[in-house]
């Protein structure tokens, strides 16, 4: 009984291992030459580079520069489409401080963004204050853009 117990117990384990091994290794993605061209014009200093696919045409590099984590999205012609890049909620202009203190107050703010696109910044970031939770995007002036609610995911 105990062997047939331990054999169970071995398999269990070597199921979640191998399953885990899977999870962990990105898919390799076939980047064109024009995409990289385009993206290390821009970005010859990034490191920890790497590349998914946003939808057809698009790729998305993900990679660090000057210590900040940030992701690029890349057209199939090379053109930097949008940057996103990690900051912390003490580096967003205080304009944008200034509406989430007044119309967020109380709220936990958690991974903040600074979005580039097309020539327009913009700030995303979550907001969560009990079972509220919510996905906002402000303009540099403070302007609320967006104002999403985020279903809770299950940890799978």
């Amino acid at each position: 009984m105990k062997t047939k117990l331990l054999i169970a117990l071995l398999a269990m384990i070597t199921t979640y291992a191998v399953a885990q091994e899977k999870k962990e290794k990105p898919e390799k993605v076939n980047v064109p030459e024009v995409v990289k061209k385009g993206f290390t014009s821009r970005f010859a200093a990034a490191s920890d580079l790497k590349w998914g696919i946003e939808k057809p045409g698009e790729y998305e590099a993900e990679f660090t520069l000057n210590k900040a984590e940030m992701s690029a999205l890349v057209d199939e012609k090379g053109n930097i489409l949008e940057v996103e890049t990690e900051i912390r909620e003490s580096e967003l202009p205080q304009s944008v401080k200034n509406t989430l203190s007044k119309d967020f107050a109380g709220y936990k703010i958690g991974e903040v963004e600074k979005n580039e696109q097309k020539g327009i910044t913009s700030f995303e970031m979550e907001a969560k204050k009990g079972e509220a939770a919510y996905e906002l995007a402000f303009d540099k002036n403070g302007k609320l853009l967006k104002k999403e609610s985020i279903k809770e995911k299950d940890n799978d």
